[in-house]
């Protein structure tokens, strides 16, 4: 294993999980018209906002994080490379907790507004991790100067 293959896995991370979020996000909104009679009206557009607010949190605050990690990986030595060093210790317990929030976001959604509300966080936070994943996976300007 070496710093490209840590970094590559950890955008790869990023994107399926990103994609796994934006799909469960689409059930749960479907959910919301089949169960919950919301209108499709309403479902476009709680996507639509879920989405934007998504990309842009990507952009301006993900990316960021995902270069601390990348710079982190950067700085790791060669040598001991682990999998397991694909991400922070703490990284890892915030993907906890995330997990967590996402299964209480699920189990209460009625006092949040419905299914709309919680498939629309889904979507956005999908975005946001398709989004930012490029920060990991677009090619590094320093390689192509060497």
């Amino acid at each position: 294993m070496n710093k490209k293959s840590l970094i590559k896995v950890a955008g790869s991370v990023w994107i399926m999980v990103g994609v796994f979020l934006v799909l469960r996000g689409w059930q749960l909104l479907q959910r919301a018209m089949d169960e919950q009679g919301s209108a499709s009206s309403a479902v476009f557009i709680a996507l639509a906002i879920g989405v934007v607010v998504g990309a842009a949190k990507g952009k301006f605050v993900l990316s960021k994080s995902a270069n601390r990690n990348k710079t982190r990986i950067d700085g790791l030595d060669e040598s001991t490379l682990k999998i397991h060093q694909v991400y922070s210790k703490s990284l890892y317990i915030l993907i906890g907790g995330m997990m967590l929030l996402g299964f209480l976001l699920r189990t209460y959604n009625a006092y949040l507004g419905g299914f709309i509300v919680v498939g629309a966080i889904y979507c956005g936070i999908g975005t946001a991790l398709i989004v930012s994943s490029w920060t990991y996976l677009k090619p590094d300007p320093a390689a192509n100067e060497a």
